[in-house]
């Protein structure tokens, strides 16, 4: 994980593993932040020295772009696991015990994402763990806490109850297979019903700003008056907070999970 070291965490979900940003991500996150806060002492305020609050910006915006990492790395951790488990049940099928179906199924992986693979990341050191006498159990428990992903949660709780009990290992990883694979399309289903109106209200979000930009460059004297008194910055702050507030509205209203 060594390009991952942390500037910035998301927090954690139970025992889940917090994602970190590198140096590369903290940089952009932290450039966007400040180019934002330029934008807003511009346009909003016209004075230099707002961009004194660019500092306490950077937190949140190390944040944010933390939570959208995780978030991505999560999506793609829960396609490759999918992927992992078809690999497993051929194992299975194919005669191998439950924990070298687990080690051999790696391979198929490697050979799908490379080395770089969240999954293989995250799996890296099962066959050494399981050499050392490690119960496969706690080392998939562990896992799932990591990931922060519902469905590895509940197939990893679920197969520990049927190892102790001896159950049908091929029918429930092709039923998590299921799951995983209904759950995707749901979502890919409601990202395409939705794709305009995300568009629209990315749109929306910007037109003001275009609208205070053109102003600025065509009318300067029109919305001078409200720059360098108290009545302007109060006015200004007031829509400066209606603005905020409408696109963290808008983006809620879009965002639908699964």
């Amino acid at each position: 994980m060594g390009e991952d070291r942390g500037i910035a965490s998301q927090g954690k979900v139970g025992k889940r593993r917090v994602w970190h940003l590198n140096l590369w991500e903290a940089a952009a996150a932290g450039s966007l932040s400040g180019g934002i806060c330029f934008l807003i002492a511009w346009l909003f305020y016209d004075c230099v020295w707002v961009m004194a609050v660019w500092p306490a910006t950077l937190y949140p915006a190390f944040l944010a772009a933390d939570r959208y990492k995780g978030k991505k790395r999560r999506k793609n951790l829960i396609m490759e696991f999918k992927d992992y488990l078809y690999a497993v049940s051929s194992s299975l099928l194919a005669g191998y015990s439950i924990e070298n179906a687990f080690i051999e199924s790696q391979k198929d992986i490697m050979e799908l994402y490379g080395e770089k693979s969240e999954l293989i990341k995250e799996l890296g050191n099962l066959k050494r763990r399981l050499g050392m006498r490690e119960n496969l159990e706690k080392i998939l428990q562990e896992f799932a806490e990591e990931s922060g992903c519902e469905d590895i949660g509940s197939f990893v709780e679920v197969f520990c109850y049927a190892k102790r009990g001896g159950g049908d290992f091929p029918g429930i990883i092709q039923t998590t297979i299921q799951r995983i694979c209904d759950k995707i399309e749901v979502s890919e289903e409601i990202e395409t019903t939705i794709a305009q109106k995300v568009l629209e209200e990315k749109v929306m979000s910007v037109v003001p700003i275009v609208v205070l930009v053109f102003f600025r460059f065509s009318s300067p004297e029109f919305i001078g008056i409200l720059y360098g008194n108290l009545f302007g910055i109060l006015v200004m702050t007031f829509v400066l907070f209606l603005y905020g507030a409408a696109m963290a509205w808008g983006a809620k209203i879009v965002k639908i999970e699964v």
